[in-house]
């Protein structure tokens, strides 16, 4: 069990920077890249448990559930590196429409509150109410 303890610790400190990477919003890019490491580690993790099972007495459930969460470590990492690739192709966002235009993005600006219509009870010489 002394050689698993650092396969787990890589997993975990693997684990982490993913994570970070989305508490901080991190590229897809960059987080296809600590996914597929984390697997990686999920992987070995599993080759190791695998081959010492009967050595070690690990009962054959823990495996399943190892191989379980790594498919769901995959299925992640091909939908965060499907992103990645798609925002790769399209490339840098263009200029905006406004820039192109040369208005800014901001309403124009407004006359202060002044009222120009009328109300119900405005009468010929101004508001009944204000008098």
């Amino acid at each position: 069990m002394k050689q698993f303890v650092p396969l787990r610790q890589d997993a975990e400190n693997k684990g982490k920077l993913i994570k970070q990477a989305g508490d901080r919003h991190a590229t897809p890019q960059e987080a296809c890249k600590l996914i597929g490491n984390f697997g990686s580690a999920e992987l070995k993790m599993i080759k190791f448990v695998e081959s010492h099972a009967a050595k070690c007495g690990i009962p054959p459930h823990i495996t399943d559930q190892m191989k379980a969460g790594h498919k769901n470590t995959e299925a992640l990492q091909k939908k965060v590196c499907a992103v990645a690739e798609q925002a790769q192709r399209q490339g840098p966002a263009g200029p905006s429409l406004s820039d192109v235009l040369g208005s800014s993005a901001s309403a124009p600006d407004q006359p202060e509150n002044k009222r120009g219509g009328g109300s119900t009870f405005d009468t010929l010489n101004g508001n009944v109410l204000t008098r």
